[in-house]
């Protein structure tokens, strides 16, 4: 009887730390985050250093005019861009919202990055780096992250998209570090040829210069 107990209290516990290992299976690889955004943004420019881009915090109104969020379902928020925009398009922005308005302000971030690809496509600037966008959502965290060093603007489309995609991946590296995972939800428009350019300015003249040349 004694042993007939024995095994039937070992087999219990086999049992429960069966279940044990499973739950832990389930946890694996997520990270529970209370992090403000802007406590991200410091760890994300500690980690990244040159790789990070930005030198200029962005105001409120920036958040909710130019990204259109609706500041009302915005907890916490941080934003940076560079200084000089018109030739370095880095941008961070993030914010942790109120239940159910993750989707609505991702989606939000796409429009706005959208225009910043027009741009980039229009007067060829800063392209690949734009084109390596990162788009995350993980849980109530919502980011649009165009971060990474200057590459040359000399050399190959080749080269600088694979420059572009190794400054990403260090951006992926951070955020995964954060938060477990770094799944990039960016959309990426087709070109409109129409728009291309559009007959106002160009990054080099017919003698292969870089100088901006006015179109004619």
């Amino acid at each position: 009887m004694k042993r007939i107990l024995t095994f039937f209290l070992a087999l219990t516990m086999v049992l429960s730390l069966a279940a044990c290992g499973g739950k832990a299976d389930d946890n694996k690889g997520k990270t529970e985050v209370t992090m403000t955004a802007q406590e991200i943004m410091d760890t994300l420019k500690e980690k990244l250093g040159d790789s990070f881009g930005c030198d200029v915090a962005e105001t409120e109104d920036n958040i909710s005019g130019y990204w259109g969020l609706d500041m009302g379902q915005v907890e916490s928020w941080a934003s940076m861009s560079n200084s000089n925009s018109a030739v370095n398009s880095s941008y961070a922005v993030i914010v942790k919202v109120k239940d159910g308005y993750a989707q609505d302000a991702a989606a939000l971030l796409q429009t706005g990055y959208e225009q910043i690809l027009s741009y980039s496509r229009m007067y060829n600037m800063d392209l690949q780096k734009v084109l390596q966008a990162r788009l995350f959502v993980n849980g109530n965290y919502v980011a649009l992250l165009i971060l990474g060093a200057q590459g040359d603007w000399e050399a190959s489309d080749e080269v600088q998209a694979k420059f572009a995609a190794e400054e990403a991946a260090k951006v992926d590296e951070v955020w995964r570090g954060i938060f477990g995972s770094a799944d990039n939800g960016i959309t990426i428009p087709e070109e409109d040829d129409s728009n291309n350019n559009g007959g106002f300015f160009d990054m080099t003249d017919d003698e292969g210069n870089n100088d901006p040349v006015l179109g004619g």
